[in-house]
C-alpha cells in the first residue's frame, strides 16, 4: 500500500488531567499516525468537543477527573454527536453492570496503565465505526 493508499489518520481528543497519560497516548497515537487534541479538565473538553466535533473522529477520556464523569459527559457527548467514539481510559474499577449498560453507546474500557495493543486495537475500531457511520451510501 502507497502513503497514498493509506487512509488518514483519525484526530483524536484526549481527555485527562494526568499529564503523564498525554504523554504516552500522544506518542502511541502520533506513532500509529493520528492527531491529538488535548484538554485537560472538562470545562475545556466541553467547549473543545462542542466546538469541532464535526472534525473529532475518537474521544479517549479518563472515566474520572475533577468536574466531569464518565456518566455525565457520555450524555453530552452523544447529545452533541450521536455517532461520537468513545473510548473509556481509567485506572479505577468500573462497575460491571456499568461497563455492560454502556456497551452500545462506547468503543470500549481501556484499563491504566495502557496496553499500546489494546489501545490501537480500540481506536482502529472506533475509526472503522466513524467512518461506517458518516459516510453515505456507496454512490452519494
Amino acid at each position: 500500500m502507497t502513503e497514498q493508499e493509506k487512509p488518514a489518520g483519525a484526530t483524536v481528543l484526549v481527555i485527562d488531567d494526568d499529564g503523564r497519560i498525554h504523554a504516552a497516548l500522544r506518542t502511541i497515537l502520533e506513532g500509529a499516525g493520528h492527531n491529538i487534541i488535548e484538554a485537560y479538565d472538562g470545562g475545556t473538553a466541553t467547549q473543545i468537543f462542542q466546538a469541532q466535533h464535526d472534525e473529532i473522529d475518537i474521544v479517549i477520556m479518563d472515566w474520572k477527573m475533577p468536574g466531569l464523569d464518565g456518566h455525565n459527559w457520555i450524555t453530552l457527548l452523544l447529545d452533541a454527536d450521536p455517532n461520537a467514539q468513545i473510548i473509556f481510559c481509567t485506572a479505577y474499577d468500573v462497575d460491571e453492570d456499568i461497563r455492560r449498560r454502556l456497551e452500545m453507546q462506547v468503543v470500549g474500557f481501556l484499563d491504566k496503565p495502557i496496553d499500546q495493543e489494546r489501545l490501537l486495537s480500540f481506536v482502529d475500531k472506533a475509526l472503522a465505526q466513524r467512518r461506517a457511520t458518516t459516510s453515505g451510501p456507496p454512490g452519494e
